[in-house]
């Protein structure tokens, strides 16, 4: 959001400049034609100096107007690019939604053999509006659906520690809020052949918090020790939780530098097989 009000600001700024100069040039052309007229220095005036550099040089104009013509298409970029992803990820959701009812796919999971960008779970997160079907994988092609499991993590509501990637800014951004979780709110998974409840968790001892929340904290993208199974991954818990789900997005809103992070244990497991989604 950062880099589109920047861009924007920037069209704003060149584009006022040349209205500007242009005008300057314009009022200044009839005195400059009058052969007895003396010709204006504008060396003592910057601004009287690029409107005269203006008017005697037509390839800096075209420049100019060039210029111009790219920091607005940059702007549109920009702007339009997460407009572009978030259209994307609606129709991927769409077959996704209908993937993850589908007897075919309820064999493929329950014999482990989901493949990389099909329907694994939908995730429902009603303290900040989450309901979004999670994909096998988190290669670049899968998180265009929004959010990937890592595939080298547990499957949804089994023991030890199961993770999922998200966006916070692009591809329906399912998780931009992330940060708004407080230890206790509800995350319920759906898979093929269940469901399974977890309660979001406290910060683990000695975690970067991201506020007084308590419950989202950041790390480092190479501390991938935060998918540990829960005894390592939560040190300093007694007794440590047996199934846990870790979600992972870039910290901060539009940047890769950090990942933001959020730990849940679950509280409950059953109730019948995914359907279609709100």
């Amino acid at each position: 959001m950062l880099v589109e009000i920047a861009a924007a600001v920037c069209i704003v700024a060149v584009v006022w400049g040349q209205a500007q100069a242009l005008e300057r040039a314009r009022q200044l052309r009839p005195a400059t034609v009058a052969a007895a007229g003396p010709r204006i220095s504008f060396r003592k005036d910057p601004q009287g100096f690029l409107v005269d550099a203006l008017r005697r040089r037509r390839w800096l104009r075209r420049s100019l107007s060039l210029g111009s013509l790219a920091a607005f298409l940059f702007a549109v970029v920009m702007l339009g690019y997460p407009f572009y992803t978030n259209l994307v990820q609606s129709r991927i959701q769409s077959h996704l939604d209908h993937q993850l009812a589908s007897p075919e796919l309820r064999d493929a999971y329950l014999a482990h053999q989901v493949h990389e960008g099909d329907s694994l779970v939908r995730i429902k997160i009603p303290a900040i509006n989450v309901d979004v079907v999670v994909v096998e994988g988190t290669s670049a092609d899968s998180l265009r659906a929004g959010a990937g499991h890592y595939s080298d993590t547990p499957l949804p509501c089994e023991n030890g520690n199961m993770g999922i990637a998200g966006h916070r800014t692009t591809y329906g951004r399912p998780f931009a809020d992330l940060d708004l979780l407080n230890p206790g709110d509800q995350i319920t998974l759906e898979t093929p052949v269940g469901s399974c409840t977890y309660a979001v968790l406290p910060a683990p001892p000695g975690a970067q918090r991201l506020d007084s929340r308590g419950a989202a904290f950041i790390i480092n993208p190479d501390h991938v020790t935060v998918l540990d199974p829960p005894p390592t991954a939560r040190n300093g818990e007694n007794p440590a939780p047996t199934a846990m789900l870790t979600l992972t997005t870039c910290h901060p809103k539009g940047s890769a530098a950090k990942r933001l992070v959020i730990q849940a244990a679950m509280v409950s497991q059953g109730g019948p097989p995914a359907t279609g989604g709100a």
